[in-house]
């Protein structure tokens, strides 16, 4: 489970991050300045960004009550139907269907509310001032 806290940061707020190759940002930093100084001292030179990663990601959003019906019709089947064949186990019109993943989608929300899970995720929703800071230069 991906869980991540940033106290020094509101969710969907801006933030600078740095990379190695600019693709995988990895550096978190609450400031332009401090991205500056690891990319230099830490990296010896890397590209950094300002970006946003998404607050919190519903797990709920990725339940489908479709395919939670079918995978347990499925599963059902050699228990409960009939063995010359016919209707699934667990036939529902397209609302009732609705209605359940509506009902578990709410559950879902509310678990994950009180037991304070914050999923953010890899990749950022937005980003701007991507530049490369080279290594400073020793005299």
């Amino acid at each position: 489970m991906n869980t991540q806290t940033t106290d020094h940061l509101l969710p969907d707020a801006w933030s600078w991050w740095v990379s190695a190759d600019g693709e995988r940002y990895t550096t978190e930093c609450a400031t332009r300045e401090e991205a500056v100084r690891i990319a230099q001292e830490e990296y010896e030179g890397a590209y950094i960004v300002e970006a946003i990663k998404p607050g919190n990601i519903k797990l709920s959003d990725y339940f489908r009550a479709s395919d939670f019906v079918e995978d347990a019709d499925e599963r059902a089947y050699d228990d409960h139907a009939d063995p010359d064949g016919g209707d699934a186990v667990f036939m529902m019109k397209p609302e009732d269907v609705a209605g359940l993943e509506a009902s578990v989608r709410s559950a879902i929300d509310h678990w994950q509310e009180r037991h304070g899970l914050v999923f953010t995720g890899f990749q950022f929703s937005a980003s701007r001032n991507e530049e490369y800071v080279p290594a400073p230069e020793r005299a």
